[in-house]
């Protein structure tokens, strides 16, 4: 190493003792270390010595406090060398031959900005705390950003940074997940303002008040690929890159948005992970053929789904652990044939268990009450994964045509043909349940495929009035 490093406190987490406030100091790299010595946020120090084996400062001089402008010159250094620009580019020309590639072309300059604003603030030792949802789909996105973190970390830092990784289950970003996001926060402080980052959920009205109190507290990005509805105060958030809002759909899923922000930020391989979020997410794009992605699709959902179950030994699931288990081929073959088997076995049960209905425009209506079907003892899989498997079997054998639609405790389910979406309509329909049906407490997700949250277990009623609006003229 160095001599020295000049530099500034950029960032600052407090512990109850003093000796272990961790600091980052951003010079020629971002060192993030505890310190010998107190320090101050906004301090401009020489660190001479440092004991690396520890992660610790040993020998440092304070010269007085910061500029700004000094901290955005050597801010601006950094960025110039990360190349967001040039990165952006590459994205373009190595995208040209895919069906998302006009996309990717249009909302490029939205994620640069944001992929530029994560970084201030993760370089400057920020808090990072990261929501993405619990599937496949929302999985794969936060495995390409950690593998985009990652490969700063070895540019830019020393020791590298934490940042919180949290599955949620919900579509909403709640009440609840603010205030314990601004829990966490409260113990730090840093040049920057703290980053949010939800990934494949929140665009809902459960998220409405959040969003607002969310202003000047930390900056709020969100990738998410659900229609937008009307009202949704998408201006209130500092970053919402949706592909609906760039003359795409939900067919562009959350996986594949936040692989293409991994890559605006640092030139990382996520491939595979594209692949599998397309496949998981049941996208028209997803190529079906690949037994690696299809492979890896299953891997991701089974995870998310039996991660933090009393009975699971993942009790906390972060994109690392998913990484080293996917490059794991020992581990990742066990998960899969264990994932692969209970999910076979539940189809069969269901492909004997659905009840068929003749519904208007040719339309195959399939039902099941999944509650009815024996589960494994990890309770995998969820209704989600199951449906849209459970769809693809259905259609197979009785067209473009194919509705899928499980009922489950206080949860619908639905699953259709693309053929069809534009005809049933069912986020209109869900709409429509909302306004008139004392039973549906509320319901999202795309034209292909949607959910609807129903009050006292109400389920099979809802069911029976999706089937009447559906009925032959």
């Amino acid at each position: 190493m160095p001599s020295s490093y000049k530099g500034i406190v950029t960032g600052l987490r407090r512990s109850h003792d003093s000796k272990n406030n961790l600091y980052t100091i951003l010079s020629s790299r971002a060192i993030s270390a505890k310190s010998k010595f107190v320090l101050e946020l906004g301090d401009v120090v020489t660190v001479k010595e440092i004991d690396e084996k520890e992660q610790t400062i040993s020998s440092v001089e304070v010269n007085g406090r910061y500029e700004r402008a000094d901290y955005e010159r050597e801010l601006s250094k950094k960025l110039e060398k990360l190349s967001i620009g040039r990165n952006a580019e590459r994205i373009k020309k190595s995208y040209k031959r895919e069906p998302y590639y006009e996309t990717v072309e249009r909302m490029s300059g939205a994620l640069q900005k944001a992929a530029a604003s994560l970084f201030r603030s993760y370089i400057s030792g920020a808090p990072i705390l990261v929501r993405f949802h619990h599937d496949g789909d929302g999985s794969s996105g936060a495995v390409s950003l950690h593998r985009a973190l990652s490969a700063i970390d070895k540019k830019f830092s020393m020791f590298g940074r934490s940042v919180s990784w949290i599955m949620n289950r919900g579509i909403d970003y709640n009440s609840t997940s603010i205030y314990s996001d601004l829990v966490e926060l409260r113990n730090y402080e840093s040049v920057e303002l703290p980053v949010v980052l939800i990934l494949d959920f929140g665009t809902a009205p459960g998220s409405a008040v959040p969003i607002a109190e969310s202003r000047g507290k930390f900056k709020l990005i969100m990738l998410d690929h659900h229609p937008v509805y009307e009202g949704f105060p998408m201006e209130k958030v500092d970053h919402y890159i949706n592909p609906w809002n760039y003359g795409s759909g939900t067919d562009f899923t959350a996986g594949l948005l936040t692989s293409v922000f991994a890559e605006m930020l640092c030139k990382v391989n996520t491939k595979d992970m594209r692949a599998a979020s397309l496949i998981s997410d049941f996208s028209s794009f997803a190529d079906r053929s690949s037994k690696p992605d299809q492979r890896t699709a299953v891997i991701l959902d089974y995870l998310t789904n039996v991660a933090g179950r009393y009975d699971s030994k993942i009790a906390k699931l972060t994109p690392s652990y998913i990484d080293n288990v996917l490059k794991d081929k020992g581990e990742s073959d066990s998960l899969f044939y264990e994932a692969s088997s209970s999910m076979n076995e539940m189809l069969d049960l269901g492909m004997r268990g659905v009840k068929p209905h003749r519904c208007r425009d040719g339309i195959n209506a399939f039902v099941l009450d999944f509650d009815a079907l024996p589960r494994s003892s990890s309770g995998y899989p969820l209704p989600g994964r199951f449906s849209s498997r459970l769809q693809e079997k259905l259609e197979e054998m009785n067209g473009s045509k194919t509705m899928t639609i499980l009922y489950y405790g206080g949860y619908v389910t639905l699953r259709m043909s693309k053929k069809i979406s534009g005809t049933v309509k069912i986020l209109d329909l869900i709409k429509r349940l909302e306004d008139t049906s004392d039973y549906v407490e509320s319901g999202g997700g795309h034209n292909e495929a949607a959910s609807i949250r129903v009050i006292d277990n109400h389920s099979k009623e809802i069911v029976d009035i999706i089937l009447r609006e559906l009925r032959p003229d």
